[in-house]
């Protein structure tokens, strides 16, 4: 498997997603309210290898995490799935960061 190159990938730091940041695949989700925006951004490194884990299905999925930003007590992830070229939203427990520096 082979990890992307960061350089490559869109993705929202320092400030909410707009539904522009989410038309050009920088951005995953809107956390809003009756239209207006209540999330705000987690300062982490952003864009930064990661890997996903679904409890339910068992299933582990290598990600770049795009977007990060907290609402209502709960940090809620944005995640590139290179693999397939989709997308993925997930709570930031189901996360693991692994940074912007894969190699061995």
């Amino acid at each position: 498997m082979q990890w992307p190159s960061l350089k490559e990938i869109p993705f929202v730091s320092g400030r909410v997603a707009t539904e522009d940041d989410i038309n050009r695949g920088a951005a995953v989700f809107l956390l809003q309210s009756e239209g207006v925006n209540i999330g705000t951004p987690i300062d982490i490194e952003l864009p930064q290898y990661a890997t996903h884990y679904d409890e339910e299905s068992g299933v582990k999925t290598n990600v770049v995490l795009i977007q990060a930003e907290k609402a209502d007590n709960y940090e809620y992830y944005g995640a590139y799935t290179f693999e397939d070229g989709g997308y993925l939203i997930g709570y930031s427990d189901e996360f693991t960061l692994l940074g912007n520096d894969i190699s061995n």
